[in-house]
């Protein structure tokens, strides 16, 4: 399978999960039919069992996905291939949240839309913040990969808009395309990694708690977006922060010779005291 074909695969089994959820809400009318004639619980249990099946099916061909471009190339930054499908499976969920489900508990409709609505321009300003200082940097193998994949760039650019992580796919190296090798600068791909701690504590955080304030809240049944939601946010939230701070604390910059001919003639130096 070539990488177009993979990737190609990759995002048509999301618009399949995302095309499931859509139908669940077509279904709404026949839903409060059911629920006039099967106890509570009983729903609830099914939700909770269709949901756990979701997100494990999901799980599942996100490894294979990840397990396959490991196999193409062990050096690139593979956890992009689990990353940005759950994200804009995340993003989707918060979408259809606030579409279909949030007006059963009013007071958390506006919060909902901010932290929804606010992150995503604060992580596209950023995303074009980035590439406008590579630009004026003047590196021209920078302006030789923009002109080659300008409408790559702008894909990211949107994608990063549900949360920055998207944006490292630019110079992930995955399946050893030069497309996804992007020579940002490591101030850049610092800059990009503190944005994803940001992202998460702007937007995660917050929807992360209004996950549990509706849980505690709603009335009625317990639907199946808002339990994938709780699943997905309640994943995301812990790897994310974590995760990220760790990445954003290494230092870029490979070791150079110099750096390792200067410890040596330190080592040699302080032996001579001695």
């Amino acid at each position: 399978m070539s990488s177009k074909n993979f990737i190609f695969t990759l995002l048509f089994f999301l618009l399949c999960f995302v095309q499931f959820s859509l139908c669940e809400f077509e279904l709404n009318d026949e839903h409060n039919d059911i629920e006039k004639r099967v106890p509570q619980k009983v729903i609830e249990t099914g939700v909770i069992a269709i949901g756990v099946i979701v997100i494990g099916i999901f799980v599942i061909f996100l490894v294979f996905c990840y397990l396959i471009a490991l196999c193409v190339n062990r050096k690139a930054m593979n956890d992009v291939i689990l990353s940005i499908p759950w994200t804009l499976w995340d993003f989707v969920l918060q979408a259809l949240f606030i579409k279909n489900q949030v007006n059963k508990v009013h007071s958390l409709y506006m919060p909902s839309i901010v932290f929804f609505i606010g992150p995503v321009i604060v992580n596209i300003i950023l995303s074009l913040v980035i590439i406008i200082n590579e630009k004026k940097k003047g590196s021209t193998e920078f302006k030789r990969w923009f002109h080659a994949n300008s409408s790559l760039a702008a894909t990211a650019t949107v994608i990063a808009g549900a949360d920055m992580s998207a944006f490292k796919v630019l110079y992930s190296h995955i399946f050893g395309l030069k497309r996804f090798n992007a020579p940002f600068s490591d101030d850049s791909k610092t800059i990009i990694l503190w944005g994803c701690v940001i992202s998460s504590i702007i937007q995660d955080i917050p929807q992360f708690v209004i996950q549990i304030l509706y849980k505690t809240e709603v009335e009625g049944g317990y639907d199946l977006i808002p339990f994938l939601k709780l699943v997905s946010t309640s994943v995301k939230l812990p790897i994310g922060i974590i995760g990220r701070v760790y990445e954003a604390l290494k230092d870029h910059r490979k070791p150079s010779d110099d750096d390792d001919n200067n410890n040596n003639n330190d080592n040699n130096n302080s032996d001579m005291e001695k």
